[in-house]
This record gives structure tokens, C-alpha cells and sequence, in this order.
């Protein structure tokens, strides 16, 4: 009876903690995939690695392989993170007889959730980034420091349906004038752990020479802090002649 009694205490001891366990498993937000960007912020003390690669057709025959894409975010608040990126390129404008291998110039920046989401109002947070004209490959570097703002605004409309958009200035590094930055996702759950979107990402250029893109995909979380996805982007101005591929993971790692 005593042994008995003590298998119980034991079984329901577990049981507790379990429950415990998953009631405090930290939300997790990936920044991938997707140029849209979402409003969630990586839990505090926690660290995010993002990691992808693709391959992009140009227009005028140019190509571009990214090898390796790579971003690392850290949760310094409940309400703030810092995060730190640069791509691994192979490119080719189509006219060199060798590829080109580079890293893109080394991105810094802060993300700042600045209000939850309630009712049918928005979550709202603020994305800062900079780019450093220093660090990088030569071919890729701007001449100047080159920032970027933007206003980061989610919808959840129910457990399985979100739409998330954004607005922002990005300054190239070489001309005082910035370009501005249009983003519309919007993505549902096909099962618990599948998920699809479909976005558009815009770029409206001070000269007039405006870009409007197009992208696809497929995210699989097969659990809590791990998320894999593909995608795909055309431009339907360049229909038949631009278009670009890619896949990765996001893994919250602590």
C-alpha cells in the first residue's frame, strides 16, 4: 500500500510538471520566411538562429545564389530584441565568365514591440536596421552608412488566419533620398504544424523605377521552437523572365 501510495505522489508529480512545462513554453516568432516581417519579438534571454539559401533570375540575365543567409536575434527585453545578419552570395551579371563570391555588408538592428494587439487593433512594433559600409565584401559595400526604418503592423484574425503589413524608408548608402517600402502577407494553418502565405513586397523607387514582387510558401514547425519553409517570388512585370527560390529554418535555440 505504502509503495503504491508513493507511485501515485510520483505520477502526479510528473504530470505537474509537465503541465508546467508546456504552460511556460516561450512563444516563438520567426522573421522567416517571407519579406514581410511579423511583430513578435524573441522571448527574452532567448536566441534565434534564421538560416536559409536561394537562387534568383534576373531580367537581363543576371543570376544570384544565396549559400548561405543568416540571422541571429536576441531577446534583450519582454518588449525588445537585437539582431545581427549578412548573406553568403554567388553572382553572376551575365556577362563574366567566373562567378563572383561575396558576403552582403553586415546588418545590425532593433526590433520594438510597442503595442499588443486587441480586439481588431493591430499588434504594432518598429524594425531599425543599419547596414555598415565596413564590413563586407567590397564588390557589396555601400559608400555610407545606409539605415532603414519601418512600422510593422499583425492581425490574428483567429487561430488559424493572420495578415501582417508594413511600411518603411530604406537609404541605399550612396544617394541622400530613400526608397519606400510596401509589404501585404497575409497566411492561414493548412494543419497544426503546416502553414501557407502569400505576400507582396514593394519597392517605390524616388527615380520612378518601382519594383512590385510576388511571393508563395510553405512553413512546417514539426515542433515548438523549430520551423522550416520554401518559397517562391515572381514578378509579374518580368513574368516568364525573373524569379527566385529558396527554403530554411528558424530555430530558437535556448
Amino acid at each position: 500500500m505504502k509503495n503504491r501510495s508513493i507511485i501515485i505522489l510520483l505520477v502526479l508529480l510528473l504530470s505537474a510538471g509537465i503541465s508546467q512545462a508546456q504552460e511556460e513554453l516561450p512563444e516563438f516568432s520567426a522573421d522567416r520566411p517571407g519579406y514581410t516581417t511579423g511583430t513578435g519579438i524573441v522571448p527574452r534571454h532567448k536566441v534565434a538562429w534564421e538560416n536559409g539559401f536561394g537562387y534568383e533570375s534576373l531580367p537581363d540575365g543576371a543570376h544570384c545564389l544565396t549559400l548561405n543567409n543568416t540571422m541571429v536575434r536576441y531577446g534583450l527585453f519582454e518588449n525588445m530584441e537585437l539582431r545581427i545578419g549578412t548573406d553568403f552570395l554567388m553572382f553572376n551579371d551575365g556577362e563574366a565568365m567566373e562567378p563572383t563570391f561575396a558576403f552582403s555588408p553586415l546588418t545590425i538592428g532593433t526590433k520594438i514591440n510597442v503595442y499588443e494587439s486587441s480586439n481588431w487593433l493591430p499588434s504594432v512594433s518598429i524594425l531599425a536596421e543599419l547596414q555598415s559600409p565596413h564590413v563586407g565584401s567590397k564588390e557589396l559595400l555601400p559608400s555610407h552608412l545606409a539605415p532603414s526604418m519601418y512600422a510593422l503592423f499583425e492581425h490574428n484574425i483567429n487561430d488559424w488566419f493572420w495578415i501582417c503589413y508594413n511600411v518603411g524608408l530604406e537609404w541605399d548608402g550612396e544617394t541622400a533620398a530613400p526608397q519606400t517600402y510596401l509589404a501585404l502577407a497575409t497566411g492561414f494553418n493548412i494543419t497544426d504544424d503546416i502553414g501557407a502565405f502569400v505576400e507582396t513586397y514593394n519597392y517605390l523607387h524616388p527615380e520612378g523605377e518601382h519594383q512590385f514582387m510576388t511571393e508563395f510558401g510553405l512553413t512546417w514547425m514539426p515542433i515548438h521552437r523549430l520551423q522550416f519553409d520554401l518559397e517562391c517570388d515572381l514578378d509579374f512585370e518580368h513574368f516568364g523572365k525573373y524569379y527566385a527560390i529558396g527554403g530554411g529554418v528558424a530555430w530558437m535555440i535556448n
